[in-house]
C-alpha cells in the first residue's frame, strides 16, 4: 500500500528537514511518497494540487512546520481509515512543541484551538484540523477535496462535507504532532490579523461557508450561528478575556477585529 504525504509550503525557502526526518523514522508496513507544494495559495488549492499529483490510497496532509509526536504516528493515524470504511477523515492532536518559549506556552493556554487534547479512544470532532489530516483517496475526491475559494476555514468545510455524506470525522487516540505557536507579539498580530481578514472575506463572498466552530475546541460541537450571534459571542469573549486577565487572548481578539474591519473596508468599500 502507498500513502501520499502532502506538504504545502508558502515558499521554496521553508525548511522541512525536521519533518522529513520524522517521516523517515516512522515504523510502518507501507510505502510513502512525499509531495511538497511550494508557493500555491490559498491552502485548499495547494492541498488539492498535491492530491491530484498523489498516487497513494491514503492522503496525509501535514503543514510544513509540523513535527510528529513519535515513530508510530503514521501507523496510528491511518489505521482507523483501513479498519472502518464509515470513517471519512481523521486528525491527530495538536500540541505545543517541547522547548517552546514562555510566550508560546501562555498563548496556547489562553487562546482556544491552539492545542487539542490527547485522547485514549477514537473521538468525534467538529473539525479535523488541516494541519494534520488523513483521508482515503476515494473519499477525498467524493467530497470534492478542499474548497479552493476561501483563504481560511477549508478544514471546517471539508469536515462538514464528510458528515453530510454520513462519514465520521475523528481524533485518533494517542497520536499527536507538534505545531509551533506565535513566538512573539509581532507573530501574534500577524496571525490573528490574517485570520480576521480571512473570516471577513468568507463572510462577504461565501457566507454559507463561514461555518461555526465551538470556541472551546474541536471536541465540542456547535450549531451554525447567524452573523449577529457570532458577533455577540465574540464580544462576550472579549469581555471574558479581560475579566480573566488573559492578555494574549484579549490581544488576539483585538487584532482579529482589526483584520476583519480592514477586510470590510478592502472588500466592501474599494
Amino acid at each position: 500500500m502507498l500513502v501520499s504525504v502532502i506538504i504545502p509550503c508558502r515558499s521554496s525557502k521553508e525548511n522541512i528537514e525536521g519533518l522529513l526526518k520524522d517521516l523517515e523514522a516512522q515504523e510502518k508496513h507501507f510505502d510513502i511518497e512525499i509531495i511538497r507544494i511550494d508557493g500555491v495559495s490559498p491552502p485548499g488549492r495547494a492541498r488539492n494540487l498535491g492530491a491530484k499529483r498523489a498516487k497513494g490510497e491514503i492522503f496525509v496532509f501535514l503543514d510544513c512546520d509540523i513535527r510528529l509526536g513519535n515513530n508510530l504516528f503514521l501507523n496510528n493515524l491511518i489505521r482507523p481509515l483501513l479498519e472502518n470504511k464509515d470513517i471519512g477523515g481523521v486528525c491527530a492532536s495538536i500540541r505545543v512543541p517541547p522547548g517552546s518559549s514562555g510566550f508560546q506556552l501562555r498563548y496556547a493556554r489562553e487562546v482556544p484551538h491552539s492545542e487539542s487534547p490527547i485522547v485514549d479512544v477514537l473521538t468525534e470532532v467538529q473539525v479535523a484540523s488541516s494541519a494534520c489530516f488523513a483521508v482515503r483517496r476515494e473519499v477525498f475526491f467524493e467530497v470534492g477535496g478542499f474548497n479552493e475559494a476561501i483563504p481560511r476555514g477549508e478544514d471546517s468545510v471539508i469536515s462538514y462535507g464528510l458528515r453530510e455524506r454520513n462519514y465520521s470525522v475523528l481524533l485518533v487516540p494517542n497520536t499527536w504532532c507538534y505545531h509551533p505557536q506565535p513566538k512573539n507579539l509581532r507573530e501574534l498580530i500577524k496571525t490573528n490579523f490574517r485570520n480576521g481578514l480571512g473570516s471577513c472575506f468568507v463572510d462577504i463572498f461565501y457566507p454559507e461557508l463561514n461555518l461555526d466552530v465551538h470556541p472551546e475546541g474541536v471536541t465540542y460541537f456547535s450549531q451554525k450561528k447567524t452573523f449577529f450571534e457570532r458577533v455577540g459571542r465574540f464580544i462576550f469573549g472579549v469581555f471574558k478575556s479581560m475579566l480573566k486577565m488573559k492578555l494574549l487572548l484579549f490581544l488576539s481578539k483585538g487584532f482579529y477585529i482589526c483584520g476583519y474591519l480592514y477586510g470590510f473596508l478592502k472588500y466592501r468599500m474599494f
